[in-house]
C-alpha cells in the first residue's frame, strides 16, 4: 500500500510536468536550406543597347506576385514569388525558382524565427520539392505556419502560370 501511493505521487508529479511543458526556442538549429540567386550570364548578342527611356518589358509593374523571364523553352528558368501570408506566429513568404515546369528551388524569403516554425518549414520545403505541388501534408504542431507555407506557396506557382 505504501508503494501505490508513491507511485501515484510520483506519476501525478511526472504527468503535471509534461502538461506544463511549453517549448522554447532552439538554441542550436540547421539553418532552413536556401538555393542562391540565380546567376544570369550577360547578353552576347551584338544587338546595339537601346536608349528608350521606357522600362523593361520584364519589369515587373506591381507588387502582387511577381515574376521574372518569360521562357516558352522547357529548359528556361523563372522565378516567381509568393504572397507573404500571416499568422499569429510570423509572417511566410517563398520564392520559387522553377526550370521549365519543374521547381528546382524554393527559398524562404520570410519566415518565423522561432516555435515549431523552426523544424516545420524544411520540411515543407522537402515535402513540396518531392510533390511538386503545394498538395502537401501540414505539419503537426505548426499547423498555422503549414497553412500559410502552403498559401504563399501556391501564390507563386500561380504566378508563373499566368504569365
Amino acid at each position: 500500500m505504501k508503494k501505490t501511493i508513491f507511485v501515484v505521487a510520483l506519476s501525478i508529479a511526472g504527468f503535471i510536468s509534461v502538461w506544463r511543458f511549453e517549448p522554447g526556442p532552439v538554441q542550436h538549429t540547421a539553418a532552413v536550406a536556401q538555393a542562391p540567386p540565380p546567376v544570369t550570364a550577360p547578353s552576347t548578342s551584338a544587338a546595339p543597347p537601346s536608349t528608350s527611356a521606357a522600362p523593361p518589358a520584364s519589369a515587373p509593374t506591381s507588387t502582387a506576385p511577381s515574376t521574372s523571364d518569360t521562357p516558352d523553352t522547357p529548359d528556361a528558368t523563372a522565378t516567381t514569388q509568393g504572397t507573404a501570408e500571416s499568422s499569429r506566429y510570423g509572417t511566410v513568404q517563398v520564392q520559387v525558382t522553377f526550370t521549365g515546369t519543374r521547381f528546382t528551388a524554393i527559398t524562404l524569403l520570410q519566415a518565423p524565427d522561432s516555435g515549431r516554425s523552426l523544424t516545420a518549414l524544411p520540411r515543407l520545403q522537402e515535402e513540396a520539392m518531392k510533390a511538386q505541388s503545394a498538395d502537401i501534408d501540414t505539419v503537426t504542431g505548426a499547423t498555422e505556419t503549414s497553412e500559410s507555407y502552403k498559401t504563399s506557396l501556391q501564390a507563386a506557382i500561380d504566378a508563373r502560370g499566368k504569365r
